[in-house]
């Protein structure tokens, strides 16, 4: 039987935490740094274990992504028209509802496993390089946005992609058990510079929001191919942070949630849309403190065995 990765258990943790916060930041005031440090990396990553762990199935794809996908676009349409009032939205599954772009996205990443799937090394440089690229030059595309998720899957496969071939690679394991105390100690230090210099530059405004979603074009977001190739060093230097940093052991609950992190991100979406609407006819915004025990108390209502069997939302990594 293999050993279960904690690590990655403990990375979506924090994962699914950042999606929920993040979320109702967006209803909060004063928070934007807090913010933007958010969506520098959160998705990249959650892309790089998604890759990490994806596997050419079949029926595992159109029973566990497609079918949700299908049920969670009607249940959110029907949603936003007859509890939300919306009336603007339509039903169609060409155009993923708000967060059910990231289902879509892997839907599409792993029927192209098998095109990803090459022996040589070179074949996999070549495939993540010209992902890469590709990426950069979809931001001069105007006509690229929503539709079928096309801008979000292109921006985003270069971190799906690099955590596919890292795993094919078998080049993790060496960091997985670092006991070395000065080499963590090294790494941490390392940590901290790289991060204030992170922070630094999303505080200066160089950084928008609207470029870090991967919808935008250059033209619409206001931004051009260097910045965007920036935001792309940041996301991966984030990564590698914390791949290096968080624990590859069991802890109590936090571990578990990360196991059953699917739930919470199928439902999380109808609570956030709920208080939006309260904070709305309030006409005042919600505090962070709110956002961060509303955040603390979905992950623990809904990323547990007990709902993920309810709801049929297996999720082995």
């Amino acid at each position: 039987m293999e050993k279960r990765l904690y690590k990655f258990d403990n990375i979506k943790t924090i994962l699914i935490f950042l999606v929920v916060f993040g979320h109702l930041l967006e209803l909060t005031k004063g928070c934007e740094l807090l913010y933007l440090t958010i969506y520098s990396f959160h998705m990249p990553l959650f892309m790089f274990v998604t890759g990490y762990f994806a596997r050419f199935d079949r029926k595992h794809i159109i029973y566990h992504m497609v079918c949700p996908y299908l049920v969670f676009q009607v249940l959110y349409t029907c949603f936003e028209i007859n509890v939300l009032g919306s009336q603007k939205l339509t039903l169609t599954f060409a155009r993923p509802y708000w967060i059910l772009w990231y289902l879509f996205a892997i839907i599409v990443y792993y029927f192209l496993i098998p095109f990803f799937d090459v022996k040589s090394k070179k074949g996999k440089i070549l495939i993540f390089v010209g992902s890469v690229i590709i990426a950069l030059l979809s931001g001069y595309d105007t006509k690229l946005g929503y539709t079928f998720a096309a801008a979000r899957i292109i921006n985003f496969m270069p971190f799906f992609l690099a955590g596919f071939y890292v795993k094919k690679g078998q080049t993790f394991s060496r960091l997985m058990d670092i006991k070395n105390d000065a080499r963590y100690f090294i790494c941490f230090a390392c940590a901290v510079l790289i991060i204030t210099g992170i922070v630094l530059i999303l505080d200066q405004g160089i950084i928008a929001a609207n470029m870090l979603y991967g919808s935008c074009s250059y033209e619409l977001a206001h931004y051009n191919i260097w910045i965007k190739l920036l935001i792309d060093m940041i996301a991966f230097v984030w990564i590698a942070i914390l791949l290096v940093l968080v624990p590859n052991k069991k802890v109590p609950l936090f571990s578990q949630i990360g196991r059953y992190t699917m739930p919470v991100f199928l439902f999380h979406g109808f609570v956030v849309k709920l208080i939006e609407r309260y904070v709305e006819e309030r006409g005042s915004d919600l505090t962070v403190y709110w956002a961060l025990l509303i955040s603390v108390i979905l992950l623990l209502l809904l990323g547990n065995r007990y709902v993920n069997k309810l709801f049929s939302c297996k999720n082995k990594h």
